[in-house]
This record gives C-alpha cells, structure tokens and sequence, in this order.
C-alpha cells in the first residue's frame, strides 16, 4: 500500500477514535458520570488533631495558675474536623486586668496557651503603654474550623481545622473604644503604630502572622497560627 493511502487511513482511525469519547449535546461525559457525588468529595475535609492525655492535663493545670478563664473540651467536633485536648477560651488575667475574648474561640489547649501569654505578655502591655488605657476585650474571629486552605475544596486542612489559629478583628480598650486591625481614621493617638507593634511582637510567638497587605483574604484581620511551615519550628512566615 502506497504511503499516502497509510496516512489517510491512520488519519480516519484517528478521527473515529476520538469521536466515540465525545459527548452528545447535554449528556455527560466519561468523567462526569456523577457531578454531585464529585463535587461532595472535592468539598469534604478530614482532619484530627489533639494533645496527649498528660499534656492535656499539664496545659490545663497551667492555664488555671495563670488565671485563665476556659472551658474544657476533651472533644472539639465540627463536620469531619475533630480536636482531642480542647478549651473554649472565655478571658485571661494581666497585670493590667482581665481580657475577654469576645467569640470564647474553641482551640487546642496548646494553642491557648500560647495566645493567651501573648495577650497577657505582649498585647496588654504594649496597649497600655501607647494608649494609657488598659486593654479589655480582644475581637476574636475564626479559631477552631472546619475549612481547608483559602476556603478551597481539596486544598489540605487549614490550620483553623487544626485548632492552632486565630483570628483578630479589633482591639477594645477599657474606655470602650474599638482598634480595628484595618486601620482607618481613628480619634486614638498611636493605635497604628499599636497594631503594628502587636503584628510585629507576633511573629515571636507564633509561626504564621498575617493581616492587611498580605492578600485580600486577611484585609480586615490579623491571622495567628502555630502550623509547620518548614523544616523546623524555628520558620516563620510573617507578612
């Protein structure tokens, strides 16, 4: 057979080939034999996190002696998101008084732990010396959630499903004037420079820090979380 006769026949198996995995108009194709069962599993996450029973126990005990004001959770439910070892975090001592925290976020203890010596350590202080009124509330958001990165199904757990992060929307002092995170005209002398002296202390005690001018996702909130983000602890992503 003469070469161009090959080439036309390769040709039209070719063409048949790809016509009979073609769709008719309307109809679904190989891959979308059951669009909403696929799109359930796109939008399901699973994630288990938690603390030992002797850790659970240690991190307890310690959050009494500091006069922190909790719930405990031994379980944290949310959809297929599961925290063994939480707390509801209702307010915590300083030496410049108590805080609260508006939302009571659910959180592994840990986790608690390390926020609330921050606010007690850091932001009462810091709050005080640039306004000289004492902190009294911190606005919290999203802690424990059942959601992966960005909001993206099949994107891998956020940390929120983990129960080591937290969001910031305001900071309320004892007057009851409001700091929000996202800056605007404020009657409050400094409070910029305070919401970036807190941003920035942050970022020594928690391995990701986000907020306004990171992305649109975090324009009106701080985002703290305690998530592994390199080879070591010692990584920190600060933005």
């Amino acid at each position: 057979m003469r070469p161009s006769l090959w080439l036309k026949l390769i040709a039209m198996i070719a063409l048949l080939a790809s016509a009979s995995v073609v769709s008719p108009a309307g109809g679904p194709g190989p891959a979308d034999n059951k669009p909403d069962d696929n799109a359930k599993q796109a939008k399901t996450l699973v994630s288990a996190s938690g603390m030992t029973a002797p850790d659970y126990a240690a991190c307890l005990s310690e959050l009494t002696s500091q006069r922190v004001v909790f719930e405990q959770l031994p379980i944290a439910k949310e959809q297929g998101c599961e925290l063994s070892g939480a707390i509801k975090l209702a307010s915590l001592s300083t030496p410049f008084g108590d805080v609260s925290l508006s939302s009571k976020p659910i959180m592994l203890c840990s986790f608690g732990r390390q926020f609330s010596g921050w606010v007690r350590d850091v932001a009462a202080p810091l709050t005080f010396g640039y306004t000289g009124q004492r902190l009294a509330q911190v606005e919290t958001g999203s802690a424990f959630a059942c959601r992966s990165r960005y909001d993206k199904p099949g994107l891998a757990p956020s940390e929120h499903a983990k129960g080591d992060a937290i969001d910031i929307g305001s900071f309320v002092l004892a007057d009851g004037r409001r700091i929000p995170v996202k800056q605007q005209n404020s009657d409050i002398r400094l409070s910029t420079d305070l919401v970036h002296a807190l941003r920035m202390t942050a970022c020594g005690y928690f391995t990701t820090v986000l907020g306004p001018g990171t992305d649109m996702a975090h324009e009106e909130h701080l985002h703290f979380d305690s998530g592994m983000h390199g080879a070591t602890p010692n990584y920190r992503i600060c933005e």
